[in-house]
């Protein structure tokens, strides 16, 4: 379809089987941080995309244009599964008034482009391209707008990544290009993508990690306590309980009794 000039078969298993290892990676990271969403999106998204390769090979004994529908079909599933996860992990909504009708309109053109292929090759598969390549760059600027946190290396790696990609694939319909190296450098882009989700998740450990140092620091050092009530001030002059005090700073919790010589003290009757 979109991609498909003078491919060979066998160029496309070996791709197919790249990114299937590469799945497995981030299937590995997904079981690792179950609680972290994204790892898991990205995974299925190297998946699809290594199902597209195989039906692109011809390997499935099918027709040969259902084959290339299909593989498009699960590359622009691997496409959005890769935009979705990144932009979950990195907390960026967009508001459903906005991304749904963008879905329905991207979705007839697509279809409209792919029922027309066979009448307009070459129309159908610029406006195939300008589709793919338009996911990317929404998703990219999105991600890299919608950043968060004070360590953006990884957001920056894949947004950039995503809209060098977008870039790459127009400039791919007007610009002749080796069939070797055009998958090389395309696949190239998508892996130099999934390393920018990879210092995504490594920025959110180290966020993680420097928000429970400084938790921890404000339980260190000397704690201003009231002679009397055993209240705490904090840095704002801002007096606690000290139950409060240390459930907010820390993962501890507090139940109450009476010791033995309180109780001796305060109940002497019993």
């Amino acid at each position: 379809m979109t991609v498909v000039y003078n491919a060979v078969p066998e160029l496309q298993l070996g791709l197919a089987a790249v990114f299937v290892c590469v799945g497995f990676g981030f299937l590995v990271l997904a079981l690792v941080f179950r609680k972290v969403r994204g790892p898991g999106f990205w995974a299925l998204s190297f998946f699809s995309n290594s199902a597209g390769f195989a039906f692109w090979s011809g390997l499935v004994p099918i027709d040969p244009v259902a084959y290339q529908v299909v593989g498009e079909a699960f590359h622009i599933a691997g496409f959005y599964l890769l935009a979705v996860g990144a932009l979950l992990f990195a907390e960026v909504r967009i508001p459903a008034p906005v991304y749904v009708p963008f879905l329905l309109l991207w979705g007839l053109a697509w279809f409209l482009s792919i029922r027309y292929f066979g009448e307009r090759p070459y129309l159908a598969g610029l406006s195939l391209k300008a589709l793919r390549a338009l996911v990317l760059l929404i998703s990219g600027a999105v991600l890299m707008v919608g950043r968060k946190g004070r360590n953006p290396a990884g957001t920056n790696i894949a947004g950039g990544s995503l809209i060098l990609w977008s870039a790459y694939i127009l400039a791919s319909a007007f610009v002749r290009i080796d069939g070797v190296v055009y998958y090389g450098f395309l696949v190239g882009l998508q892996i130099l993508a999934a390393f920018g989700m990879v210092a995504m998740l490594v920025d959110g450990i180290r966020t993680s990690i420097g928000r429970m140092e400084r938790k921890v620091e404000q339980l260190e050092g000397i704690l201003p306590i009231c002679s009397y009530c055993k209240k705490i001030r904090d840095g704002n002059d801002e007096w606690h309980v000290i139950e409060e005090y240390i459930e907010t700073r820390s993962k501890a919790e507090f139940s109450h009794g009476i010791c033995p010589e309180c109780f001796a003290k305060h109940r002497p009757d019993r």
